[in-house]
C-alpha cells in the first residue's frame, strides 16, 4: 500500500473507539474482534460482538476469521480469502493493512447503498403513465383535428424519453469475485516483496562476509611480508 493510503487508514482507524489500544496493527487485529468492533461502530446490526474471543491461538483466530467471513463480510460484499486470513492470524506485515483498507471500501459502499435504500423506488420504466379521462392522450390525435404545421394538434408531442444515465450494478457475486481476487493480488505483491527484502539481507551479510575476507587476507599478507616471506 501507498503511504498516503496507509495514512489515511490509520486517522479513520483513530476514530474509532476499540477495546484495546492500538499499538500493532498486525498483531492487535489479527485475532479478528478489533475488526468485528469497527464494523460494529459503523453497522451494529450486522454484528454480536459476543461471537468473538480475544485470542492467541492460530485455531481460536482462524474462528473468529472464519465468523466474520460468514456473518458479517458477507452482508457486505467483501471476501477474504483463506491464505490472506492465514496472513493476517500470522501477524505478517502489511496483510492487515490490506484487509483493513477493503473493509473500509465496503463499509463506505454498505453505508451508501443504505442512504439509498430510504429513498422512495422511482416507479418501472416499462409502467404507462395514464392520462386524465377527460383528456385525450398526447400521443393520439382527435378525430377530425387539424394536422397542419400550424394546428394545435400538431404542437402537442410526448416528450422524448430521457436515456438513463445510470451504469448497470455490478452483480453481487461479481463484486464479491473482484474483492477476493484484489485481495489475493496485494498477498502475491507482498509474498514477493517479503522474497526481495530476505534475498537483500542475504546479500549485505554475503557482501560483509567478503569484506571480512578482504581484510583477513591483508593481515595475513602483512604477517607474511613482515616475516620476509615473498608472496
Amino acid at each position: 500500500m501507498e503511504e498516503d493510503d496507509l495514512q489515511r487508514l490509520y486517522v479513520w482507524l483513530d476514530e474509532i473507539p476499540l477495546s484495546r489500544p492500538k499499538r500493532s496493527i498486525a498483531r492487535d487485529f489479527s485475532d479478528g474482534v478489533m475488526v468485528a468492533e469497527v464494523v460494529q461502530h459503523f453497522a451494529p446490526k450486522l454484528v454480536d460482538i459476543h461471537n468473538y474471543t480475544p485470542a492467541n491461538s492460530s485455531k481460536q483466530k482462524l474462528n473468529n476469521w472464519a465468523t466474520l467471513n460468514r456473518k458479517v463480510f458477507s452482508k457486505i460484499g467483501l471476501v477474504v480469502p483463506e491464505n490472506v486470513i492465514k496472513g493476517v492470524v500470522d501477524m505478517k506485515p502489511g496483510v492487515a493493512e490490506v484487509v483493513l483498507s477493503n473493509l473500509r471500501q465496503k463499509i463506505e459502499q454498505y453505508l451508501l447503498r443504505g442512504d439509498v435504500d430510504d429513498e422512495p423506488a422511482p416507479p418501472p420504466v416499462h409502467a404507462p403513465v395514464h392520462a386524465p379521462v377527460h383528456a385525450a392522450p398526447a400521443s393520439i390525435k382527435p378525430v377530425g383535428a387539424p394536422t397542419g404545421p400550424g394546428s394545435k394538434a400538431a404542437l402537442i408531442r410526448s416528450p422524448p424519453k430521457a436515456a438513463d444515465p445510470s451504469p448497470a450494478p455490478v452483480r453481487g457475486h461479481d463484486a464479491k469475485d473482484l474483492s477476493a481476487a484484489l485481495m489475493e493480488k496485494d498477498q502475491t505483491l507482498m509474498d514477493y516483496q517479503e522474497t526481495v527484502d530476505i534475498l537483500q539481507v542475504k546479500v549485505r551479510k554475503l557482501e560483509q562476509l567478503v569484506q571480512l575476507k578482504d581484510k583477513r587476507i591483508e593481515e595475513l599478507t602483512k604477517k607474511l611480508k613482515q616475516a620476509g616471506i615473498k608472496v
